[in-house]
């Protein structure tokens, strides 16, 4: 996939917590049983995703964390630039580090019409859009 690993597991901390529908927090322990990623990682995207005001965070016996907001209120893009950055969709498709408009590598212009149409569903598409809860098998 296009996303990175630490996007993926952003997506997917953010699906579970809409899934499992909890306005208490969910322990990060489980949500990275659940979703079978290591704990390590899944807490580093919790942060970046708590510091970015997707999600709220509790210490202590009954912590964890849960969404700040509502699913029509979180963008695919919220969660993409919480975690990447704001260059997320603008890094060469093939890793190069010179590709520009100016200097483009051999895919730029078809990279950048696809890219343009992802940016895009990432931009308009909230999370109650995407997600119809009773058909999601995993996360």
């Amino acid at each position: 996939m296009l996303l990175s690993k630490s996007t993926e597991y952003g997506i997917r901390i953010v699906i579970y917590l809409l899934k499992v529908g909890s306005n208490g927090y969910v322990r990060i322990q489980e949500i990275s049983n659940h979703c079978n990623v290591p704990l390590y990682r899944l807490s580093k995207v919790a942060q970046k995703l708590t510091r970015e005001g997707l999600l709220e965070s509790y210490t202590g016996p009954n912590g964890g964390v849960r969404l700040a907001k509502t699913a029509d209120n979180i963008h695919l893009l919220n969660v993409v630039r919480a975690v990447d950055g704001d260059d997320a969709f603008s890094r060469c498709v093939l890793g190069l580090e010179n590709c520009s408009d100016e200097k483009p590598c051999a895919v730029h212009e078809h990279w950048k019409e696809a890219r343009d149409v992802i940016l895009n569903m990432f931009e308009s598409k909230t999370l109650r859009d995407l997600i119809d809860i009773d058909k999601i098998q995993e996360v």
